[in-house]
């Protein structure tokens, strides 16, 4: 959820309204912003977004809405109040817990289901959910699609991209050994999704992430397949 306070900021070639609230997606996305942008950006958990918009989370999937949209006319309220800087923490503070106080209330098998895929780094596979809650697959991913926003096997990839991205920081080492322990079939499997979610190749990641590594990893080969 970003409002802008100075500048703007573009989804590519498309510029991007001045406050708006977008939803998750697995796939990359190129932003531009004016050299003296400033913005309130806030980044709300899955759950905790469900419970302050109130409406299907899959239907914001790689979509975004302006906040007038998704809040009506108390939105533009906000809007003024963050350009405030006296009243701004306490004013968004107070408005996300209005609304999440008065919105819907997450479905306990999602948040067991959600906290058990980031528990073990996306790794639990979602028959194992289904079959450790008594439901469905079917109702499991119904569900996820709705208060999370998307289906809980998009869900764990994203988080073992994220443990990942943790592993890296942590002790870089080589590809091959990174992508067993979080979880990866092989390193091709990694390779691929690097190039989905994050647009480009694991040590071109890295170079950026850890500069001094050059992109090189563990023993000073190039584990990158393009």
């Amino acid at each position: 959820m970003i409002v802008d306070l100075n500048g703007s900021i573009s989804l590519g070639d498309t510029p991007l309204p001045q406050a708006w609230i977008g939803g998750l997606s697995d796939r990359y996305a190129v932003v531009g912003f004016d050299a003296s942008y400033a913005s309130i950006d806030l980044e709300l958990t899955p759950l905790g977004a469900w419970s302050v918009l109130g409406l299907p989370l899959g239907e914001l999937e790689g979509r975004t809405l302006t906040l007038d949209e998704a809040f009506g006319v108390s939105a533009s309220r906000l809007v003024d109040e963050l350009h405030d800087w006296d009243v701004r923490f306490d004013a968004v503070e107070r408005f996300l817990l209005a609304r999440a106080d008065a919105g819907p209330r997450p479905t306990p098998a999602v948040a067991w289901a959600l906290s058990r895929l980031w528990q073990t780094g996306g790794g639990e596979r979602v028959e194992s959910l289904a079959a450790q809650l008594g439901c469905s697959r079917r109702y499991l991913h119904t569900r996820f699609r709705e208060q999370v926003g998307l289906a809980p096997k998009t869900v764990a990839r994203l988080i073992r991209f994220v443990a990942v991205r943790r592993r890296v920081e942590r002790a870089p080492a080589r590809w091959a050994d990174i992508a067993y322990e979080c979880g990866y079939a092989d390193q091709s499997h990694l390779n691929r999704d690097f190039r989905q979610l994050a647009g480009t190749t694991p040590g071109d990641f890295v170079t950026r992430l850890l500069p001094g590594y050059g992109g090189v990893m563990g023993d000073g080969v190039s584990f990158v397949q393009d």
